[in-house]
């Protein structure tokens, strides 16, 4: 006996280390995932331990109650379309789901070690549509970056989806082919069932051609994700001082060919016709020469000047419309410059309150001088006239990116162009310590600021990287040292309850031994007040046995249809006296047990002890009460049962109550206080309660009958009613292999368990883990117990003397002869 408490001592100590030093853990979790309807889903989950102890549950977004999907090898009827993926070496039991449907949205709860460990889970959001990606500019005429001082394009591009679930999709915006997106991702605008994402883009930074994508970030397939169309840059190429210098070129020309050159040519003449045909005539025939050439000199250029009349009003016009056009882009930069000025006025600087504020350093002082100069907001703002950007929005997210610190560098070559551009378009005839300079100054200054805190990010990145490297490592290596402790505890648990059961077993005996049989005696009285009345047989046939307790040395049997209890000396078997209980209803009890508690007395002896009783009392209406009496009938504590009938076990110091209508089993105090109440549900199979008994301070274990395929089971439950354990077929070694209505259950030593099959007429044994031990005794031996080929018992109750060693089974017994008739049969067992 010693050696079998010390071994049930270690198993406990072991069974405890185990379980706070070698939990399983879970190694993968599962991760919140978007799919379009009719799209496949996938949840990995995976456990340090076995992969079969990992169950999934489903939290429905229209029902926050959970759900079963997989337990216990089985998926259930509810989620019949899902399926599961398993791998016992690397301990994955993942959830996939073939075809998203709406009504599949909702959290996803994976959990180990038969829902009892470690747990995590994840949304699924159900996208209803495909994204629809829109834009408020047409894409085939986008105004880029030019020289004419006309202002890029701001473009608005939204990304539109409808979905269900606890949560809105993540959507991301990046460009097609890889590359910097070099836009401004406006915070989504969430509605109960639709999400906006919008990104402000700058035509200065698209490249032509390019377009943008729309992508769920917890997606897995095109459908998730929408483009944008293809962006065609208009005046990319324009340069308007180039345009300017050709209008210029062309009216030099004009000038030139129209009037520089008709005049040259003339003088050159008159010149050439002087000096080699004027002079050298003689003086006499000067007068008469001049006269004649100077009328057909006239003449020829009278003629000239007719014939050359429309080429030099064409050429008027033409340099009036270049002249024109020239001075209307002049207009137009100096215009666009002027506004552009009175924005940098506007626009307060990082340090600046008014405009009218002292002048303040350059960068390059005192610190605190060049902290105030940094600018504060970008020189260049969001379109105004875009209705949908809020432009408030844009300038927080944008000072948030630079108080946090951009995740890539700011490119140099960017900002040189904004600058040169700057200086081209404005910066004529502006000195050198205007606002400009100091605007342009600053940048410089916020540029090499930026630098710092992208190096700083980057430093601080590489630490934390390394850092979760070396963690992962400890913490993987931790791991696998529990896996392999678990692991080691298990095969010795294993063992030691292998040896455990073995010893319980040998306790006892091959072949139980009948010692006794005690014949029921209530209705010595009513038989021989029906002897005048001729009752009949059918009428003496209500009375069968309800309960059976031992208590201090006496033995209490309880009946249908009466408040009497008989009771009878347990050592010499003899009837001692009647207990009546008063209050008691016509129904009569339905069980009895025994209670004991040590007494909170000096002497270490003293017990408590009582009767525990339920049934059918007067001011009870339907539902069964409980009471609690002394070995005299006085009743000490009475409360309602919380359902209809029910069957009475104790734990200890409590009180488990069964109740078969409501499916529940209610654990009390001594004094009536409910402790648990554990619901069974009907789609785990439990339909009709049998018996129930605490085995630990966590499990109960359960008969029950399945009305839908009428198998009877003996399962263990916690205290949730989540199935642990549970046995149907007893195997080879019993015949027959299955149960059939196990009526009562009894805690045996050990950990083991006796259950009465009834149907069977029969008491068999099982260990802690429900597996088949032996059969105790078989109500129905004729041989052995004297019975005649017409008499059949049937084992109803179950009751331990641990002082003897000895089981009281009361059965009731059927005769075509006799009837019905009840007996109390005493067998030696250990």
């Amino acid at each position: 006996m010693k050696a079998k408490l010390v071994l049930y001592f270690l198993i406990t100590f072991l069974l405890l280390h185990f379980t706070k030093n070698a939990e399983s853990l879970l190694v993968v979790k599962p991760y919140t995932s978007e799919a379009v309807i009719g799209e496949r889903a996938i949840f990995n989950c995976s456990t340090s331990g076995k992969s079969d102890e990992i169950q999934w549950f489903h939290y429905p977004k229209t029902n926050p109650e959970r759900q079963i999907i997989y337990g216990f090898n089985k998926i259930y009827d509810a989620y019949k379309a899902f399926r599961i993926e398993m791998n016992n070496s690397t301990g994955a039991l993942n959830l996939i789901i073939p075809s998203v449907a709406s009504p599949d949205a909702g959290k996803y709860e994976c959990q180990d070690e038969y829902g009892r460990g470690e747990k995590s889970h994840a949304e699924l959001i159900v996208l209803m549509t495909t994204p629809v990606c829109q834009s408020d500019t047409d894409l085939n005429k986008v105004v880029g970056e030019n020289n004419c001082g006309i202002q890029p394009d701001k473009l608005l591009l939204s990304c539109i989806v409808q979905y269900n679930g606890n949560e809105h999709p993540v959507m991301n915006w990046k460009r097609v082919g890889g590359g910097n997106t070099d836009g401004v991702a406006m915070p989504p605008a969430v509605q109960s069932d639709r999400v906006v994402y919008n990104i402000s883009l700058s035509g200065d930074s698209i490249v032509n051609r390019s377009s943008y994508e729309c992508v769920a970030s917890r997606g897995s397939s095109q459908k998730s994700s929408c483009r944008s169309g293809n962006m065609t840059i208009v005046s990319k190429s324009v340069s308007c001082q180039d345009s300017c210098q050709d209008s210029s070129n062309a009216v030099i020309a004009l000038v030139i060919v129209f009037i520089i050159i008709p005049i040259v040519a003339g003088v050159t003449a008159s010149l050439v016709h002087y000096f080699l045909v004027y002079r050298p005539k003689s003086k006499a025939k000067t007068e008469r020469a001049d006269t004649v050439f100077e009328k057909k000199y006239i003449e020829a250029v009278f003629r000239a000047t007719l014939l050359l009349l429309p080429f030099y009003v064409g050429s008027l016009v033409i340099l009036a419309k270049y002249l024109i056009a020239h001075l209307q882009i002049r207009r137009q930069q100096k215009s666009t410059g002027e506004k552009t000025l009175s924005t940098v006025e506007k626009v307060p600087l990082q340090g600046e309150k008014t405009s009218s504020t002292k002048e303040k350093s350059p960068p390059g002082g005192d610190e605190d001088v060049a902290e105030k100069s940094a600018p504060k907001e970008p020189l260049i703002t969001a379109r105004e006239s875009n209705q949908t950007t809020n432009t408030a929005v844009v300038k927080k997210q944008s000072r948030d990116n630079d108080e946090l610190g951009a995740r890539k560098e700011p490119s140099d070559d960017k900002l040189t162009r904004k600058i040169h551009q700057w200086k081209e378009t404005h910066g004529k005839g502006i000195t050198k310590g205007s606002e400009l300079d100091k605007a342009i100054d600053k940048l410089h200054f916020d540029k090499a600021e930026l630098k710092k805190k992208f190096h700083r990010i980057e430093s601080e990145k590489n630490e934390l990287y390394n850092k979760m490297q070396s963690e992962g490592k400890k913490f993987v290596f931790e791991t696998q040292k529990l896996q392999a402790e678990k692991e080691a505890l298990k095969s010795k648990v294993k063992e030691l309850e292998q040896r455990l059961c073995e010893a319980d077993t040998a306790d006892y005996l091959e072949r139980s031994m009948l010692v006794h049989r005690i014949a029921a005696k209530a209705h010595a009285g009513e038989k021989k007040e029906n002897k005048e009345n001729k009752e009949s047989k059918e009428n003496r046939e209500n009375n069968a046995i309800t309960g059976i307790a031992v208590l201090e040395k006496s033995l209490f049997i309880s009946h249908e249809n009466t408040a009497e209890i008989e009771v009878y000396d347990s050592a010499t078997y003899m009837y001692v006296r009647q207990l009546s209980v008063p209050d008691m209803g016509p129904i009569g009890i339905y069980d009895m047990a025994s209670w004991v508690k040590s007494s909170s007395s000096s002497s270490a002896s003293s017990k408590l002890s009582c009767l525990i009783l339920i049934g059918q009392f007067k001011e009870s209406n339907d539902c069964s009460g409980i009471r609690r009496i002394d070995t005299n009938g006085k009743i000490l504590k009475p409360w309602p049962s919380g359902g209809n009938a029910g069957r009475l076990s104790v734990y200890e110091s409590n009180i488990v109550v069964c109740l078969s209508d409501k499916r529940v089993i209610n654990e009390f105090n001594e004094d009536g206080g409910l402790i648990h109440a554990v619901r069974l549900s009907p789609s785990d199979g439990f339909n009709h309660l049998w018996h129930a008994i605490k085995v630990t301070s966590m499990h109960f274990v359960v008969s029950h009958e399945n009305k839908v395929d009428n198998l009877h089971k003996v399962c263990v439950v916690d205290l949730k009613g989540n199935i642990m354990k549970e046995c149907q077929d007893l195997g080879k070694a019993s015949s027959p292999s299955t149960f059939k209505v196990p009526v009562c259950l009894l805690d045996g030593s050990m950990g083991s368990i006796l259950v009465v099959d009834r149907e069977n007429q029969r008491v068999i044994l099982l260990d802690s883990s429900l597996k088949w031990q032996k059969k105790l005794l078989d109500t129905n031996d004729k041989v052995g117990l004297g019975l005649t080929k017409d008499k059949h018992q049937f084992p109803i109750r179950l009751s331990f003397d641990e002082t003897g060693n000895r089981l009281f089974v009361a059965v009731n017994r059927f005769s075509s002869k006799v009837g019905k008739e009840e007996e109390v049969l005493i067998f030696k067992v250990k």
